[in-house]
């Protein structure tokens, strides 16, 4: 991901690492950001 600079993995057990971040928010821009787009692409499972 380029902004925020973070590479993030996403594993199929649900669990993610990120990398990379400088600070907290960073991580939570990744996060919202890689969310959205999972999201748009319909691959997310949601109970």
């Amino acid at each position: 991901m380029d902004d925020p600079k973070v590479v993030l993995l996403i594993f199929s057990s649900g669990k993610l690492v990120c990398t990379g971040a400088k600070k907290e928010d960073d991580v939570k821009r990744a996060i919202e950001k890689i969310y959205k787009k999972l999201k748009e692409l319909g691959v997310l499972y949601e109970e």
